[in-house]
């Protein structure tokens, strides 16, 4: 089976340098592009297994914060993943290694740079700006959101949001008596008790850094 690299990436010229280049560099790979959270989702449930290494961007129109990493790692469970971002602060790196990926790289180091980090990454490295360790918060709630189905993730980020269960159920074409289901249901896997507490506990990680 031929391993997939998928890079989920807005920009596409960056992406379709950075495509290119390990296209050229890695010739027994093959690599998809995709330009959201949305679109990385449809993709990884297509391919599924044969997605070796995803590349994302943390700043997407479709997601906020760790929100499309928490969702791809739903799907894809054995894939190894790398940020590549234009943020590169000890806060969002320290996120990032509790929230278990391989390495957080710069989308202003040259082409070369990244696309030695794929190869490094495939070897079983990892590759970090600083020497930022884990941050043990995120470290829990990433063991506690770990725990939610993908529409569970949904409701709660929409409850992250300050979305109301009406909202909801009109968002994701449920009835209000489903969302209310699942809201029972974070509660639990969460460890809190009501539906502040959960946002309390998930904004900083669902939403974008100011």
């Amino acid at each position: 089976m031929r391993w997939t690299v998928l890079i989920v990436d807005d920009h596409p010229l960056i992406g379709q340098a950075l495509e290119l280049s390990i296209r050229a560099a890695y010739p027994h790979l093959d690599v998809a592009r995709v330009l959201s959270a949305k679109e990385a989702e449809a993709c990884a449930k297509t391919l599924g297994g044969r997605i070796k290494l995803v590349m994302l961007d943390l700043l997407l129109p479709d997601a906020t914060g760790f929100d499309a990493l928490l969702r791809l790692q739903l799907l894809l469970p054995d894939a190894d993943f790398v940020m590549v971002s234009a943020r590169i602060d000890a806060h969002s790196v320290a996120m990032a290694r509790a929230f278990g990926v391989k390495g957080y790289l710069s989308k202003a180091a040259p082409v070369e740079t990244l696309v030695n980090g794929v190869g490094a990454i495939m070897r079983g490295e990892q590759l970090f700006p600083t020497e930022t360790a884990a941050d043990p918060v995120a470290i829990d709630f990433h063991r506690r959101v770990a725990r939610l189905s993908a529409a569970q993730l949904r409701v709660l980020r929409a409850l992250a949001e300050g979305k109301l269960n009406k909202e909801i159920a009109g968002d994701m074409n449920l009835t209000e008596g489903t969302v209310k289901q699942h809201v029972s249901a974070i509660l639990k896997k969460l460890e809190v008790n009501n539906r502040s507490q959960a946002v309390l506990a998930s904004a900083p990680f669902l939403r974008n850094a100011s």
